[in-house]
């Protein structure tokens, strides 16, 4: 691999050029650029500390190759030739000084460098710890929308309100708006799904859409759709439509009436006791908790199973569907009227429940474990509630026991706001978002990332631009 002479520069230190040859070839090795870019945050290197060494990694999902090099920002990466017919990961580090890490950027999964139509391979990079903007953004934006990743590559977002303005007016909201994590920019489908979905399951290339009428799998490469049939005892799909949907480690997806947003956010969804289960052979079932709850939390748990907690100021504060089984099981919790929290594993068997409201004042951040089988408690972190009424509150899940909480303002403004709580140390910093936005949807992207997509600025203008948080 050798340098490209001559290339220039877009600003000082946030490109560096690597090449990618084809061993084996009969004809000439293909060159490949591999493009680092820092997106809408055109200063990220230069921040303090700033960057001093970049070091780009290509490993092959196969697992037989794995090349590495390193340059100053603004310098040449030289790959060596690498085989063209592999599937590739590619992972940016950009270092200060010292040797920290203070940048990050992962590509998609499985790239396959004959497959580019291109001779510029883009990697997204940001400084790890706070959102950042990466290139391009949405066709259109959404408030209160579901999203999901999709096929490995792509973060989509449906139904849910158009924002208002000259363009985003006549969005179709069954219209699918797509960002691309392997090129880096946004498109809108051709067409649109056959219902406007107030909840999404994914499966590789097929989707779920679920409304208050029904629900429909379309496959997004075929571009055909069929009605999904109401399972045996659903009375109708408006009892999960709505709801959050929860993964499970074993294929199956839980669409859970219970967790859904409320509209107002303040104001939780209508309450329900259905949890529609989606089998990783794509049939469909349904679970009833022992009580309808209102803005409950849910995570699944390795080794407990699918827990729901809150949202009912009767019977137990949690319930569990078990591992393998078909129908939830109550915990010795007391009842847990707090609404609108959200949960994230922080440790074996343990969850922490974040945000949420009791009453209209804050929720405090409580510890539990819901495997407890007798005289349980939640144990509340004192020094770790949020600062601000926040609902419809999305945990994820940080390294060191830590917890991103992404939720809205409870009231009239309908803030979207983020914080990181370090359960342990009971602490609280709250992440400004890189655009202040209401309404806004945030996914888990194929790339180990947290997306934000969609929402409205402040002046009433959609929010077209991605922010993407990368745990340090």
């Amino acid at each position: 691999m050798k340098t490209h002479p001559g290339r220039a520069l877009p600003a000082p230190g946030l490109l560096l050029l690597g090449y990618v040859g084809c061993v084996g070839c009969a004809s000439e090795p293909r060159t490949i650029t591999v493009e680092v870019v820092p997106g809408h945050e055109t200063g990220a290197f230069q921040e303090d500390p700033p960057v001093a060494r970049v070091e780009v990694t290509a490993a092959a999902i196969e697992g037989d190759v794995t090349v590495s090099a390193r340059a100053a920002p603004g310098g040449a990466l030289d790959f060596g030739e690498i085989p063209e017919d592999r599937a590739y990961t590619f992972e940016v580090r950009g270092l200060d000084a010292a040797g920290a890490t203070v940048a990050r950027g992962r590509s998609a999964s499985g790239i396959y460098l004959a497959a580019l139509s291109g001779e510029v391979l883009p990697l997204f990079a940001q400084r790890t710890g706070r959102w950042a903007r990466p290139p391009d953004g949405l066709a259109a934006s959404r408030v209160g929308a579901p999203g999901a990743a999709l096929a490995e590559r792509y973060l989509i977002l449906t139904g849910g309100a158009a924002v208002a303005g000259a363009a985003a007016g006549a969005v179709d909201p069954a219209r699918l708006d797509a960002y691309d994590i392997a090129l880096w920019g946004g498109s809108a489908s051709s067409g649109a799904l056959p219902r406007a979905a107030r909840s999404l399951v994914v499966r590789g290339d097929l989707l779920l859409a679920i409304d208050d009428e029904g629900a429909t799998w379309t496959d997004l490469v075929a571009g055909q759709s069929a009605e999904a049939a109401l399972p045996m005892g659903l009375g109708s799909f408006a009892e999960v439509a709505g709801g959050r949907t929860i993964e499970a480690a074993d294929g199956r997806s839980f669409v859970v009436g219970a967790a859904r947003a409320g509209e107002p956010a303040e104001a939780p969804g209508q309450p329900s006791d259905a949890v529609l289960v989606v089998g990783a052979d794509l049939t469909l079932s349904v679970a009833r908790l022992r009580h309808a709850r209102a803005g409950a939390a849910a995570v699944w748990v390795e080794g407990v199973g699918l827990v729901v907690a809150g949202g009912s100021a009767e019977g137990a504060g949690v319930e569990v569907l078990g591992d393998g089984a078909t129908a939830f099981l109550p915990r010795a919790f007391p009842p847990d009227a707090a609404r609108g929290a959200g949960a994230a594993v922080t440790g074996p068997g343990e969850i922490a429940l974040v945000g949420g409201v009791q009453g209209d004042a804050p929720a405090p951040t409580r510890r539990l474990a819901p495997g407890c089988a007798a005289s349980c408690a939640a144990a509340e972190v004192a020094g770790a509630a949020l600062p601000a009424a926040v609902v419809d509150v999305a945990a994820f899940a940080l390294p060191g026991g830590r917890v991103l909480a992404v939720g809205s303002e409870a009231g009239d403004g309908r803030q979207t706001r983020s914080f990181v709580v370090d359960v342990a140390a009971a602490q609280v910093e709250e992440l400004p978002l890189r655009e202040p936005r209401r309404g806004a949807t945030a996914v888990p992207a194929p790339n180990g990332t947290l997306a934000l997509l969609g929402g409205v600025l402040p002046d009433g203008a959609p929010a077209l631009t991605i922010e993407t948080f990368f745990p340090e």
